[in-house]
């Protein structure tokens, strides 16, 4: 019978311990709003990613927006569409191909990711006009130079009570011409550019009036 070494017995007993596993938290979406305490029915809130782990991407959120309900029929916004502006391939009025392409191309350092206003629309006033009203706005303000998302949340389309007709504007971070996405605008994901979206509409309320 051959003995072993005893170096090579102790070699057969060890056991080597398992890598460490290193868990990366995941990026968080974090928002800031101002509500409509100085312009009642106009709210304005930014959004951007904290931490530098991976990032799901805004789709999941503004697909949420997309289908606010659970039923398969009456669940879908009453309506919604992309704006684009005039320099924008026309693939992007895609609203799968936008936002997949937005998650995929923004750099891991840029932090703001999109900013959202929501517009109430008059009582008595049927939905598809004030939806036109905030569709110019959007246009007129945002759609020049970036992406905007609409959607029109009409809880009687579903038979339901909720908190009133609204339409949601999201507008992404960054402006898109035939070169594709630009950098991501700080100026719009600011306080300056909530005034400016603030008073802005205000002064297309206003413009309606007098052309009344």
């Amino acid at each position: 019978m051959v003995r072993k070494p005893a170096a090579c017995k102790a070699a057969a007993k060890k056991v080597t311990a398992p890598a460490a596993v290193v868990t990366i938290t995941p990026a968080e979406l974090k928002s800031f709003g101002h509500g409509d305490a100085l312009h009642r029915g106009f709210s304005f809130t930014r959004f951007w990613w904290s931490g530098p782990g991976p990032r799901e991407g805004i789709e999941g959120y503004v697909h949420k927006k997309a289908r606010p309900g659970d039923d398969p029929e009456f669940g879908l916004a009453a309506k919604g569409e992309v704006l684009l502006s005039s320099a924008a391939p026309g693939v992007y009025a895609n609203l799968s191909f936008l936002l997949e392409n937005f998650d995929k191309s923004l750099p891991q350092y840029v932090r703001n990711a999109m900013v959202q206003v929501k517009i109430v629309l008059p009582q008595g006033e049927a939905w598809h006009v004030g939806y036109e009203r905030v569709r110019g706005f959007a246009r007129a303000h945002f759609a020049r130079r970036f992406p905007v998302i609409l959607f029109a949340h009409i809880p009687a389309v579903a038979s339901l009570d909720g908190y009133g007709n609204h339409v949601h504007c999201i507008v992404l971070s960054r402006p898109l011409d035939t070169n594709g996405f630009g950098g991501a605008c700080p100026r719009l994901c600011s306080d300056i550019g909530y005034e400016e979206a603030m008073e802005a509409w205000q002064a297309w309320l206003a413009a309606e009036e007098i052309t009344a």
